[in-house]
């Protein structure tokens, strides 16, 4: 429980990169269930890509997660 409150908290302040049920995932504030799960294995990341993941990636527009989200598609593949 303490772990959904901490990313509801995070998600108040915009949005969040992060990982949904093993898979690569977008938030939208204030929504604790995600706007996009991508189709991508976060286990096919290296393990500091899915520690960093894990801890989620903040950012105040879409636009500032776009190239980070890229990456990590990209290692994905």
């Amino acid at each position: 429980m303490r772990r959904l409150h901490n990313i509801y908290c995070i998600l108040c302040l915009g949005y969040l990169l992060g990982v949904y049920r093993g898979q690569i995932a977008l938030w939208k504030e204030p929504d604790p269930q995600p706007i996009r799960v991508f189709p991508y294995s976060v286990s096919m990341l290296p393990k500091e890509d899915q520690s960093i993941l894990e801890r989620g990636i903040r950012g105040d527009t879409v636009t500032e997660l776009t190239r980070q989200l890229e990456d990590y598609l990209s290692q994905g593949s």
